[in-house]
Order: C-alpha cells, then sequence, then structure tokens
C-alpha cells in the first residue's frame, strides 16, 4: 500500500495570491490608464498628419490597453479557489491570459505596424504638414513617452521586487520568472518606448527629407519591435502552460530540507510543476528508515509538510508516495485494524 500524503495550504494560499496582486496590480492598472489615454491621441495626431508611424503607435498603444485587460482577467481568475474540476486550483489562468496578450500584440500591434508601413511604402512621395500638425505630431510622441516612461518605471519597480524576493538578477528574472503579469507590463513598456523612439525619428526624418519613406521605415520598425515582444511572451507563456517545473532553487531546496529528516534515507524521485505565478505542485517518492509504524509515518510526512510551508512558501501542494515500504505499511494497517477491533 503505497502511502501518499496530500496537502493543500488553503490559510498559506491566499497570501502569495496577495503578494502577487499588489506587486503586479499597480503595474497593469497604471500600464492600461496611460495606453488607453495614449492611444487617443496618437490616433488624433496620426489621422492629422497622415504619419504611418503614429497611426502604428496608436494601434500599438490600443493593443496594449486591451492587453491590460486581459491581465486583470487573468489576475482576478486565477484567485478562485480549488475545486472538484481544478483540484489544482486556478494559477495558470494567468499563463493563458498572457498568452492571448501575446497573440494580441502580434495580430492588433505588429500586423497592422507591418501593414501602415508596407502602404505607406508603396504609395510614397512626399507629404505636406503645416506647422500645426508637426507640433500636434510630435507633442502627443513626446506626451506618449513621458507617460511610458512613468508607467515603465513602475514595471520595472515590479520586476527588481521579484528578482530580489527570489534572490535571481534582472536579466534572469525577465527571462525565466513565472510572473507572466508584472513581465508582460514590462516587456509592452520596454517595447513601447523603443517605438516612440522610431516613430520620432521616422516622422522627423520625414519631414527633412520630403521623404515618407522614413515614415515607412520606423512603422516597419516598430511592427519588428512588437512580433519581437509577442513571441518572446508567447513561448514563455506556452513553457508554463506545458507545466514548466520549479527553479533549480526551488528543487535543490526540496531535495534538502527532505533529506535533512532522520528517517528519511532518501528521496527516490522528485517532480515539480509550477501550477500559478508563485505556487508549486509537489510529488515525489520517499525512502524511509525500516520499522516505521503507519503513524510515525503521517506524523514524519506532517511535519515535512509543515517545514516546508515555513521554507518554501511558494509550495503549496505535496503527494508523497513511500518507496519500498508497502508490505509493511500493509501489515502495519492489518494489525491496527486487528487491535481496534478487539
Amino acid at each position: 500500500m503505497a502511502k501518499r500524503s496530500e496537502r493543500l495550504k488553503a490559510a498559506a494560499a491566499s497570501e502569495p495570491h496577495a503578494a502577487h496582486g499588489e506587486e503586479s496590480r499597480f503595474a497593469v492598472l497604471a500600464a492600461m490608464a496611460a495606453n488607453f489615454a495614449i492611444a487617443i491621441g496618437k490616433l488624433v495626431a496620426g489621422l492629422m498628419t497622415g504619419s504611418a508611424a503614429l497611426l502604428a503607435e496608436s494601434g500599438h498603444s490600443m493593443a496594449d490597453t486591451v492587453n491590460q485587460v486581459f491581465l486583470l482577467v487573468g489576475m482576478n481568475l486565477s484567485n478562485a479557489a480549488p475545486d472538484e474540476k481544478h483540484p489544482h486550483g486556478y494559477g495558470k489562468e494567468t499563463f493563458f491570459w498572457a498568452f492571448l496578450a501575446a497573440i494580441f500584440i502580434f495580430v492588433a500591434g505588429a500586423a497592422f505596424s507591418f501593414f501602415e508601413g508596407i502602404r505607406t511604402a508603396i504609395e510614397g512621395g512626399s507629404h505636406d504638414r503645416s506647422s500645426l500638425q508637426l507640433a500636434a505630431g510630435f507633442g502627443v510622441l513626446l506626451m506618449a513617452l513621458f507617460f511610458e516612461s512613468t508607467s515603465f518605471f513602475v514595471a520595472v519597480r515590479g520586476v527588481r521586487a521579484g528578482a530580489k524576493r527570489l534572490g535571481w538578477g534582472l536579466r534572469r528574472y525577465v527571462v525565466e520568472a513565472p510572473d507572466v503579469t508584472i513581465k508582460t507590463v514590462f516587456f509592452e513598456d520596454s517595447a513601447a518606448i523603443i517605438g516612440l523612439g522610431f516613430a520620432i525619428a521616422g516622422l522627423g526624418l520625414s519631414e527633412l527629407t520630403g521623404s515618407e519613406y522614413w515614415d515607412a521605415a520606423a512603422s516597419i520598425c516598430i511592427g519588428t519591435v512588437l512580433a519581437g515582444v509577442s513571441v518572446m511572451l508567447g513561448m514563455q507563456s506556452r513553457n508554463l502552460l506545458l507545466g514548466a517545473a520549479a527553479s533549480p532553487e526551488t528543487r535543490a531546496a526540496l531535495h534538502s530540507l527532505v533529506d535533512s529528516f532522520p528517517e528519511v534515507m532518501g528521496v527516490k524521485r522528485m517532480l515539480s510543476m509550477q501550477v500559478g505565478p508563485r505556487s508549486v505542485l509537489v510529488t515525489g517518492e520517499l525512502h524511509v528508515r525500516p520499522g516505521l509504524t503507519t503513524g510515525e509515518i503521517e506524523d514524519l510526512i506532517a511535519r515535512i509538510d509543515a517545514q516546508i510551508g515555513v521554507e518554501i512558501p511558494e509550495v503549496r501542494e505535496t503527494f508523497w508516495e513511500l518507496h519500498g515500504t508497502e508490505g509493511k505499511l500493509q501489515a502495519a494497517a492489518d494489525a491496527q485494524e486487528e487491535d481496534d477491533s478487539t
């Protein structure tokens, strides 16, 4: 009889989600407010100036606004308690909605930017813009740069907080961390600032040279940046949706912790899966010291789980099986049943 212990720390489960919400929700809301206001301004300025880069940037900002809605939906749904249909909880909602955001960046942002750039390049020629139109165009772009930089600062602060919590460097965090919500905001704001630089350069060079090809090139460059961001975010979300393991540090800490109990003679197998931004599922097969009774084994597993809850709080659910003790456990259980019957 394999001995399995199932642990779901319901009380502690709300803490990681609350911390996750405090760290990421503000960044998402700040980005959404900035992107919506900027999208309207870029659209008006783009229609006034006829700039492909400005119109591309308006599509970019509108796509980012919708993406913030996706991220908020994912964050809210991920907080739902486990149920019969989803016994391990809904933490992967954040991964799914981040994946949709990556797709939307490509479809509504990159594709539209490529379209505007190619259309302007094919039409060619020059575009006469009045001083008022140019003032409106550059004014909106500079205003957008200010707001995007503010939103980017909030996202960087969230990324730094997450990296500090894990003891990772910033580069590793943005590549490997399972908190795709704050990372999506970070990448979107980074792409927005780069895109605004292209738009300002494209509009300025078009006026200096009298050729709209610079404006078209800026739009295509914006589309390239957005396509790169969407692919990168999509691949990271895909990896998590497919069941990525916990970080090497978490796995090593689990092995070390379990091995520290004198009753444990070794860990034969241990598997982990990231089921949320800060939620890990662990299954393992333990080789325990011979001669332990059923009650002693249950007490051992309870102590292991309690220690995991203190030292590795992101591990929220564990399933343990015992290696090489099936016959002894069955005999102990039968003996216990006989004692109870007498």
